[in-house]
C-alpha cells in the first residue's frame, strides 16, 4: 500500500514549494529511487523543468517531460502520471493523483496558502479513509 508524506512549506507561492520539491527530488535520486513530479498544467511544467536546470545555481537534476524522451529517473509530468514506473510520486497539484496508489510512496509538497491548505486536508481525509499511512512534516523543521 502506497506510505504518503505531507510536506507543509511556510512558502504561499508555488515556485517557492516547488524550490522544496527539488531539493526532495534530489535526496530521493541520490538514494536511488525513481521520481515522478506531477504539476497541475504544462505551464507549472515548464516552469518546474527550467527551475530543475537552475535550481540551485551550482547543480541540475536532469530529466524529461516526455515519456519518448530517454529515461532520466525523474520525469515532470502535467496533469496526470505516466506509466514508467511505480516508485515515488511528488504531487505538486491541488488534487488527488488519478493514479497514485500505484506508487510505493506519495509525497504531497503543500504551501501554505489557506486554499491550499483546505485541498491538502481533504487530500489527507482521502487517503487516510482508504487506510494509507501517513505522515506530516514542516518543512521549515527539516
Amino acid at each position: 500500500m502506497t506510505s504518503v508524506r505531507f510536506y507543509i512549506c511556510p512558502e504561499q507561492d508555488w515556485m517557492d514549494s516547488a524550490k522544496f520539491a527539488i531539493r526532495l527530488a534530489r535526496v530521493l535520486r541520490r538514494k536511488g529511487h525513481q521520481v515522478m513530479m506531477l504539476t497541475g498544467d504544462t505551464e507549472q511544467q515548464s516552469a518546474l523543468s527550467e527551475l530543475l536546470w537552475s535550481y540551485p545555481a551550482d547543480a541540475f537534476l536532469p530529466h524529461r517531460t516526455e515519456a519518448a524522451q530517454p529515461e532520466a529517473g525523474l520525469d515532470v509530468v502535467a496533469g496526470a502520471e505516466w506509466d514508467s514506473h511505480q516508485d515515488v510520486l511528488i504531487n505538486l497539484t491541488d488534487q488527488v493523483p488519478t493514479h497514485y496508489a500505484r506508487f510505493e510512496h506519495l509525497c504531497e509538497v503543500v504551501p501554505s496558502a489557506d486554499t491550499l491548505l483546505a485541498a491538502a486536508r481533504t487530500r489527507w481525509v482521502h487517503y487516510k479513509d482508504r487506510g494509507h499511512t501517513l505522515k506530516r512534516f514542516e518543512t521549515d523543521k527539516i
